[in-house]
């Protein structure tokens, strides 16, 4: 207590109350001035011009924290582009290399197209469907093959109309003696069917 006894000085007494040390400052103006020192001016000033400064510090600060953000969010969204982009040309080279494959083995290039994208996309069903369906026109393309290449057969059915003696002879020039003998059984079985 002795800061406040020297402060109030005669004013001050034992066992004041708060409102009687408050009446006692008014009356002593303890810590009232009418008139700020030229210090204490000056240094408001001062504060002042370095709060305004740091706010304008603050501003500068937020743009470029705004011009940042903004930079990487185009950052981001170019690397995102790129991904996709880089994803896009995988699948691309994926499918024309299953499409040149398919191709290869035969398939027609629907066929390769819709297989080769089943098969970049994981659906296996759709790839065994077509499967399926390339086995079944290779079936059907061997036989036709097949057709194409059997001799028709002569007019007539069985062995009416062959000429067994102009066979024969022409066995005889030949000197196949084998078939001279085939000629010679197949013409004596015709004349015993009566043909």
């Amino acid at each position: 207590m002795s800061f406040l006894s020297d402060l109030l000085g005669t004013a001050y007494k034992e066992g004041m109350t708060e409102e009687e040390i408050s009446n006692a400052l008014q009356t002593a103006k303890v810590g009232i001035q009418t008139e700020p020192a030229p210090d204490i001016t000056k240094l408001k000033e001062l504060l002042s011009r370095a709060n305004g400064e740091a706010a304008d510090y603050k501003k500068k600060l937020r743009e470029k924290q705004t011009d940042a953000e903004a930079a990487e969010q185009e950052r981001k969204a170019e690397q995102e582009r790129l991904l996709q982009e880089n994803k896009d040309l995988k699948r691309s080279i994926a499918l024309s290399e299953r499409k040149s494959k398919l191709i290869g083995l035969g398939y027609t290039e629907d066929l390769a197209t819709e297989t080769a994208t089943a098969m970049v996309d994981g659906d296996l069903d759709k790839v065994i469907a077509n499967q399926s369906a390339f086995l079944a026109s290779m079936k059907q393309e061997i036989l036709k093959d097949q057709m194409r290449q059997t001799p028709r057969p002569g007019a007539g059915a069985g062995n009416a109309g062959v000429d067994y003696d102009k066979k024969i002879s022409e066995a005889r020039v030949s000197g196949d003696n084998a078939a001279v003998a085939y000629y010679t059984r197949l013409q004596a079985q015709a004349e015993q069917s009566g043909e």
